[in-house]
Order: structure tokens, then sequence, then C-alpha cells
């Protein structure tokens, strides 16, 4: 299972270059995120202006239909705790999501350069992804 992370899949939404060439590399995997990921897009779909919204929010059940999504659950928070090591990433955000990916047997994380900083062994291989 390889997993994508919220700039990825907000290229995906935005049919940026290479997008559908990755899509093209992913397939026959089975392609994750976490619920956390999706919960920064519908607040990212519920800030924009009225008139998109829904059009927005539409293109967001699309994708959730294609996806496997990956709940927070007290294993994946032990994952996070366990696992990913402390130093790893500035945000916790990104380690709780890193250990949601570890507990469902991900074995990758497709990111972005900016959101790569990842430091330290992982039980998870990082990817990124330039948009």
């Amino acid at each position: 299972m390889k997993a994508l992370d919220t700039p990825v899949l907000l290229a995906i939404l935005h049919d940026a270059p290479g997008a559908k060439e990755l899509l093209k590399s992913l397939h026959g995997e089975e392609i994750a995120t976490t619920e956390l990921n999706l919960y920064e897009l519908r607040v990212i779909a519920a800030s924009s202006r009225a008139a998109s919204r829904a059009s927005r929010e539409d293109a967001l059940a699309k994708l959730r239909r294609r996806l496997t999504v990956l709940p927070v659950t007290s294993e994946s928070v032990g994952e996070a705790v366990k696992r990913v090591p402390v130093g790893t990433h500035p945000g916790g955000w990104t380690r709780l999501i890193l250990g949601v990916l570890v507990a469902a047997g991900c074995a990758e994380w497709i990111t972005t350069k900016p959101y790569a900083a990842v430091k330290g062994k992982l039980p998870i291989r990082v990817k990124t992804f330039g948009i």
C-alpha cells in the first residue's frame, strides 16, 4: 500500500502537471491516505468561496471513494509514539500521520519536497513528488 500526503492529493484534485503520471505509476497499487489528510482537504474546501465550495466538496467526495482512508486509532497513535522517532519531523501532526501509515502496513508515503523534511530512520519509505 502506498499513501498520498495532502499536497499530493491537492495536485491530483487540481490536475497539476505530473499528477496523472503519478497515478499511472501507481496503477495496480492500493492507494491510501489518512482521515487527517482528508480533514485538511475538507477545511480547504470549506474555506473556499461559496460559488466553488460545492464543486470542491463533490471532487473531494469522488477522490475519497477512490482511496483507502486510514483512521486514527489507538494502535496508530501507539505506532507514532513507538516507531516514529521524536525529532523526525518538526510537527506532531506529521508524526501521527506516519504512525497511522505504519500501523496500516503502508510501504511508502508520497509527499512533496517542502514537506519531506523527515530525518532519521523510519519504518516507511518516504518518496517525494515534485509539483
